[in-house]
């Protein structure tokens, strides 16, 4: 897991057959499974049941239950529609009988027609700036348990490399903008590029609803964790070369934040955009 080879050994699940696939867990500190990797499995579990010449455009997911590390998680692909121009499957990933994540995907054809997107926030190089991880090991100022989580969760088998670091203190409505791609060259299929894409794009979007408060004095501790995630692909990528994640943060209320993010190539273009809800829930008592 901690090189691109073992992100695909990760990704890469058993098949008990035509509908069932298992697969293993990355051992994060937290103890819990990394909400990127189930997406990126199930992702994968539908890609077996779809032809080569359809494409992920749309994903939906919930999270039940958190995950645990220490057992296999088995996928089901249900087929809900095969049509002339897109399919549509619902995947359930289960631990012990239990459903924790649930996906729906739809597919479809290559096709042709109008072309318009936002222009890329990018501002600075990614040959210009610094690995996060470095970044966080010499930030004064985020608070210790904060600098922990991030740099235990850092999927390792890909560099990330934000435009500012963390000594600039962001406000609640700013931007965040993170180039990333892969440590090492890796030959993909346009299958496997999303799956990567779906896996690395877990890496903020929480942390980054969160942190303007805790660079302002904000010290109670958060419970977070993933409630429900959607992707949408517009464009073929290559997460060997530098992607742009532009990330913000439209609202938090009722213990919940809203992350919302968009994926650009080095050359402007949107690749994908992406937005995830999650538990902010103060801690009570010890």
């Amino acid at each position: 897991m901690h090189t691109p080879e073992g992100l695909l050994a990760l990704l890469t699940l058993s098949a008990v057959d035509q509908q069932t696939y298992v697969g293993e867990n990355y051992q994060t500190v937290w103890k819990r499974v990394y909400g990127g990797q189930v997406l990126a499995q199930a992702l994968h579990a539908a890609h077996q049941t779809v032809a080569n010449d359809r494409e992920v455009h749309s994903l939906h997911g919930y999270f039940i239950l958190p995950g645990d590390i220490k057992e296999n998680i088995t996928y089901k692909v249900e087929a809900l529609r095969d049509g002339g121009s897109f399919n549509t499957r619902r995947v359930t990933a289960y631990q012990n009988e239990k459903a924790i994540f649930v996906m729906s995907a739809s597919f479809q054809k290559q096709e042709v027609g109008l072309e318009q997107h936002l222009p890329s926030p990018a501002a600075v190089s990614p040959d210009l700036l610094v690995a996060d991880a470095e970044l966080l090991n010499s930030s004064e100022d985020l608070p210790d348990r904060m600098k922990l989580y991030l740099l235990a969760r850092h999927p390792f088998a890909f560099e990330f490399r934000p435009e500012k670091d963390y000594s600039h203190k962001i406000s609640p409505n700013e931007q965040r903008n993170v180039w990333f791609k892969l440590k090492k060259t890796t030959p993909l299929t346009e299958q496997q590029q999303k799956e990567y894409l779906a896996y690395a794009v877990d890496y903020d979007l929480l942390v980054m609803s969160v942190m303007a408060h805790y660079q302002n004095d904000f010290e109670q501790p958060l419970q977070v964790a993933s409630l429900d995630h959607a992707m949408w692909f517009h464009r073929p990528f290559d997460v060997n070369d530098w992607l742009l994640f532009s990330i913000d943060s439209p609202n938090i209320s009722g213990a919940r934040c809203l992350g919302k993010g968009s994926v650009y190539d080095r050359q402007g273009h949107l690749v994908a955009s992406v937005i995830q809800e999650g538990l902010a829930r103060p801690f009570k008592g010890d």
